[in-house]
């Protein structure tokens, strides 16, 4: 991702020492970089330490990544509808293509459906000949947009309430939600971009489906599998009302596992989970949702488009990872291998181990470290047989891996905030 925004300045005055524009060149490309790779929290750092070289529409570029990164989702669609302006000749079609992918995605995550289709439209009609293998996947979420442009914004009325969550079979958090006539367990699941159902819970919840269809796919497997989509017009936690949730249905054969003879039911995903403020899941069995969250400076938890990501430090370095509830155990990505490649082929054991998501599993060869030592928020911890992949997980992998269930374990509760986005563990 580049941005394209000319630059006229020769010299800049920052802290009363002038950087020459060879450095600010340097400085525009490592910005770049950063957002490329979905480094937010550096990226954060960075465009703070120059904002005052940075012009206002470098500035304001990086900072509608770093404000929709941040869960401040309409402040970042004000900068991107200013920089698009028509008048912006110095915007490149790539440049206007990334901050547009980015504005589709802020009316999705504020359920401001019909305007995130005509988003979508609106890339697919001026610039498909330049989305090369972005093509297909624009199209697609354009039918999901497309099939959800009538449905109201998601409403939740938060209210402070305790539930109980159990593991369920796959050793996952489920959490009870209630429709008026009954109570269905529900896996709480960070790293969901969207609600995921089977079509016989679909049944059970009583949700509306819509006349659409579009493909999904298994990021481990790669298998592709077609869906549909469903809108609840209330649910609750607790007696925590909520209105218009969208989940997607799958077929009951796509959440099953077959080596358990046991089928996921539902997964609650990220539109809903960051509406609730605040979460704390407590070893005891307790889970709180909290309307008056806790004001924290930790803030390393960060969205990448609709999925979790969490800043963590290893030995000296800071890495950024996806953060999932719904897995049972955490997996570094080649990445990790990639940076500490020496390290990992002399310490590590090779491996063939089997991982499993939506769609399926696959066998793959890995390699397996003894302990790694880790520092999550205000807590270190260590993981133990940790495998670490050595080829990509997914098309353009961005982070050091997947942060799961054995880290939450180790601890008496968990604190989710996504009002000062933190994640901090007591």
């Amino acid at each position: 991702m580049k941005s394209s925004i000319l630059i006229f300045v020769v010299f800049f005055v920052c802290c009363k020492q002038k950087v020459a524009v060879e450095d600010y060149s340097s400085i525009e490309q490592t910005l770049q970089i950063l957002v490329q790779k979905g480094e937010y929290f550096k990226l954060k750092t960075d465009v703070h330490k120059y904002e005052a070289i940075l012009p206002a529409n470098n500035l304001h570029f990086y900072q509608a990544f770093i404000e929709s990164a941040f869960n401040n989702c309409p402040k970042s669609i004000l900068l991107i509808k200013s920089l698009l302006k028509n008048d912006n000749t110095s915007l490149k079609d790539s440049a206007r293509i990334d901050l547009m992918l980015l504005l589709r995605d802020n009316y999705f995550k504020t359920f401001q459906y019909k305007q995130a289709a005509e988003v979508g439209k609106d890339i697919v009609k001026n610039y498909k000949n330049v989305l090369g293998d972005r093509l297909h996947d624009v199209e697609n979420t354009l039918l999901i947009h497309e099939g959800l442009k009538d449905i109201p914004l998601q409403q939740v009325d938060l209210k402070k309430v305790t539930l109980k969550w159990k593991p369920n079979k796959l050793g996952l958090i489920e959490i009870p939600l209630k429709t008026k006539t009954s109570t269905q367990g529900i896996v709480f699941d960070t790293r969901a971009h969207i609600s995921t159902v089977t079509q016989s819970f679909a049944k059970k919840l009583g949700l509306k489906i819509l006349d659409v269809s579009f493909q999904e796919s298994s990021g481990i497997t790669g298998i592709k599998f077609q869906s549909g989509l469903g809108v609840a017009d209330s649910l609750y936690l607790g007696d925590i009302l909520i209105k218009n949730a969208v989940f997607q249905v799958l077929p009951d054969e796509q959440l099953h596992f077959p080596s358990l003879n046991y089928t996921l039911d539902g997964i609650l995903g990220f539109p809903v989970i960051t509406q609730l403020k605040e979460v704390h899941i407590r070893r005891n069995g307790d889970f709180v949702i909290s309307p008056n969250p806790t004001h924290s400076n930790l803030n390393n938890l960060a969205f990448d488009g609709s999925t979790t990501v969490i800043s963590v430090k290893n030995d000296s370095d800071t890495l950024s990872f996806h953060f999932d509830s719904g897995a049972t155990a955490s997996e570094f990505y080649s990445n990790y291998f990639n940076r500490y490649k020496t390290e990992i082929t002399k310490k590590g054991k090779t491996q063939t181990v089997e991982s499993g998501g939506v769609g399926g599993s696959i066998k793959i060869q890995v390699y397996i470290l003894p302990t790694i030592n880790l520092a999550i928020g205000e807590k270190e911890l260590q993981l133990k047989e940790i495998a670490v992949r050595t080829v990509p997980t997914f098309i353009n992998q961005k982070y050091n891996g997947n942060i799961g269930q054995d880290v939450i374990n180790q601890f008496d509760e968990m604190i989710l905030n996504f009002d000062s986005m933190y994640l901090n563990f007591k």
